[in-house]
This record gives C-alpha cells, structure tokens and sequence, in this order.
C-alpha cells in the first residue's frame, strides 16, 4: 500500500502503510515511477492518494533476466552468485527500498490509485466510483477492470470471471477486493480494530496441477547441508513452468513414500 501527499498540486510525500500507524518514505523511489505524477492541474490545496505501487511481470522477467546474466558473469569470475527474484511481489518490494532512486527507476515499477485519503478543498462526493473519476481526470492510473455492481449475483459472477482471467493481466493478482460504493453507507459501516466494514477480499484458492516426479536429486549448499529435490516433468501452474520443487522434509517424503515415477500434485499457494 503506498500514500501519495500533494500540496499546492506538488508530490511532497510517498509513504508505504507499513503497519497501518508507522510507514516507510519512499518519495525519492516513487518520484521515479513514470505512473506517478509529479505536477498535478486543478487539484486541490491538499490531496492524499492511495494505491499500490508494482511490479508488471514483463518487467519482472526482465529483471529476473538480467539478474542470471550478472551471476553468470560472477560466477566465471570465482564469485559467489547473487539471489535471483522469485516473484513480482517480492522483487517489487525490494525495487521500492533501494538506497539508490535510480536502481528505482530502471525496475519499471507501476502504480494503480485506488482511494482518496485527506482532501482539503476538493470536491465533495457521494459514491466510491466518482472518487476513481476525480483521481483518473487529474492523470492517475486507475484500473480499467474497476466494476460497479448493483447485486451479489454480480459479484459473484465479476469475482469468477477474473479468477478464470488471472493470468491474462500484465501483473499479478491473487483475489478481488469488494467494496461498498455509497461513501455514506461507509460512514455508517466504520472499521472494525484492524480493517473497514465496507471492504472485503476474495481471495482465490492457490492453483493445482498434476504431473510426474522423474527423479529425487540432492543438493550439497555451500555449509556442506544438503537438501533433497524433486525433479517433476515441467508443468504450467500459477503463472510459470515448475520444473523442480525443493522436499524440505525427510519425514515427509518417507512417510508419503514419494518415488521417482509418482504422479504428485504442485500447488502454487500465493505469490510462491
């Protein structure tokens, strides 16, 4: 989650929620992000935007790219290779917190705004949508996929739509969030301790396939520890080819009696 603060139309602050009291100021970061505006026309004194800022998996494969390259050539160098970025989440996480804006700026992170928080001298509004409205006409991004829906047959048919269409985004979601148009009705609703009343997410269940464990190999790290693997005949799950997955539990695997030649289910939970 990131706050965007303006004064006088001007981005002064970017902050990440954190732990919903205390956050993190990213604005040098996030002043780098080309969806982000920097200069806003007809805006309020005071405007607060929130939003998410991510990582586009064609940026992400880049990246990930990039980062085998450079360990190749380390490695041909006699040094220890460096983490490869696992997944879009995590790498753009990482792509926020550098110390240096301009590592920032060459990872393509994006952003979607998704809420206003303090306005001093806007218009006033009645519904969550003219909200999106406002924040699309002053240059934010706002997610084309936003619906407003008049039923729960509705929802529920939205949510199912996008979770067939998951992986035909250039990001990566792992639910839907539903949330009460009507800003008065939210007013009526308020916040429980930790989260809105008007709000909910769907998450999706994590994805499964079935496919073939060809062989159980082991790896020796650099500690001497060794780990034990399953090399699977690659299958298409959550997103990506999984060709290998790590047996962290020996107890496990006997008691399971995993073979070579065994049909296993991989099930990709999340953003692993």
């Amino acid at each position: 989650g990131m706050r965007l603060r303006y004064e006088g139309g001007r981005l002064v602050q970017a902050a990440t929620r954190g732990d919903g009291r205390v956050g993190e100021d990213v604005t040098l970061n996030v002043a780098t992000i080309a969806d982000v505006p920097k200069q806003l026309k007809g805006a309020p004194p005071v405007l607060e935007v929130r939003g998410e800022v991510y990582l586009p998996i064609e940026a992400f494969e880049r990246l990930k790219a990039a980062k085998e390259r450079e360990n190749a050539e380390r490695v041909a160098a006699g040094r220890k290779p460096e983490p490869v970025p696992v997944n879009p989440r995590n790498a753009g996480a990482g792509s926020l917190r550098q110390k240096d804006p301009t590592v920032t700026a060459a990872r393509g992170l994006a952003f979607w705004s998704y809420q206003l928080g303090e306005v001093v001298g806007g218009p006033e509004f009645t519904s969550h949508h003219e909200t999106l409205e406002f924040l699309n006409g002053l240059g934010f991004p706002v997610n084309p996929t936003i619906k407003v829906v008049h039923s729960l047959a509705e929802i529920v048919e939205y949510c199912s739509a996008r979770q067939q269409q998951r992986h035909a985004l250039g990001y990566e979601i792992d639910g839907v969030v539903v949330k009460v148009d009507s800003l008065a009705q939210r007013e009526v609703l308020g916040f429980t301790s930790r989260a809105p009343r008007w709000a909910i997410a769907f998450k999706f269940p994590p994805e499964e396939r079935t496919t073939i464990l060809t062989a159980i190999e082991v790896s020796v790290g650099r500690t001497g520890r060794t780990t034990p693997y399953a090399v699977l005949e690659p299958v298409f799950v959550g997103g990506s080819t999984v060709s290998m997955a790590t047996l962290h539990n020996q107890d496990q695997v006997a008691a399971k009696d995993v073979r070579p030649g065994d049909t296993v289910v991989v099930r990709k939970a999340g953003d692993v």
